[in-house]
């Protein structure tokens, strides 16, 4: 299943569905039937099952009174599930500058609990100083304003709460030796650049790796991908894969085991976390000569 652009489901969404599908199945009631009660469409029950479509929480509610739900604490969770899909990212304050399509990856990424990311070209958003951030979106074709740039530079600082908060996130990521040694914005902000990753290597839920040169033809020659995966069990991994000017979401059971299985060469072929760390503090020094 490939998912375009901004039309991804947020997880909430999809547990949401998930459950009022489990809830109506174990009924036995048929989607025409639940649909015939409410007065709905047969594709709006639906739809709402395989999350195609934001629900309201009275819509929720009228959906369980037609299963003959009986009010529980599962009740006002799936309630409270279709309010919170519905209220706005902490990412829409910056609209302005952000490419609608990069929405949904936001969403997903603000509910994963882990990140396998592989990066062939920059340094990862979520490992990014503020000016090397700066000037990789100056020459983005959706910042070319001065303010723009700023204002999605403090978008991708934004972000960085996830590997600090409470529940961080656990970020896995190879990163390409030809990555680290592209100066950008000049030595000085490279060298910050490279010390904030060897920071943050010493996070507990950050590893890192270096793919280097000498590695030769390997599974990420097609480009920077990035696996989403979700505490609960129930949730699907998705691929995230990132163009210049949209995305796509890959949700297939062979597809996310392809880039899971590519992800895996790429650590097997990747220096060990501590040379990685060597080898970074190497680039620092020759940027420093």
């Amino acid at each position: 299943m490939v998912c375009a652009m901004a039309s991804v489901p947020t997880i909430r969404r999809r547990r949401l569905g998930a459950a009022l599908r489990r809830l109506r199945e174990a009924t036995g009631m048929s989607l025409d039937t639940v649909a015939d009660q409410l007065g709905w469409s047969t594709s709006k029950v639906s739809r709402i099952e395989l999350a195609k479509i934001a629900v309201t929480p009275a819509d929720v509610r009228a959906l369980l009174g037609a299963l003959e739900v009986p009010l529980s604490d599962e009740v006002e969770t799936l309630v409270n599930l279709a309010a919170e899909d519905r209220q706005p990212g902490w990412w829409r304050q910056y609209a302005e500058v952000l490419p609608a399509w990069f929405e949904g990856y936001l969403s997903l990424e603000s509910e994963a609990s882990r990140l396998l990311a592989y990066e062939s070209e920059v340094v990862p958003g979520l490992l990014q100083t503020e000016d090397y951030a700066a000037e990789i979106v100056r020459h983005s074709p959706y910042t070319a304003l001065p303010d723009e740039a700023a204002r999605a530079a403090e978008l991708r600082r934004a972000r960085q709460v996830r590997l600090n908060g409470d529940d961080p996130v656990h970020l896995d990521v190879v990163i390409n030796e030809g990555a680290l040694r592209r100066i950008v914005g000049g030595p000085d902000v490279m060298a910050v650049q490279l010390r904030r990753l060897v920071e943050t290597t010493e996070l507990a839920n950050v590893i890192l790796r270096v793919l280097p040169f000498a590695t030769g033809a390997h599974p990420g020659v097609d480009g920077s991908f990035t696996v989403l995966e979700f505490s609960d069990p129930g949730d699907p991994r998705i691929v995230y894969l990132d163009r210049m000017t949209d995305s796509d979401y890959l949700e297939g059971l062979r597809d996310v085991a392809a880039y899971r299985h590519a992800h895996e060469q790429l650590r097997v072929s990747a220096l060990p976390p501590d040379e990685s760390h060597e080898m970074i503090s190497g680039i620092v020094k020759e940027l420093m000569r």
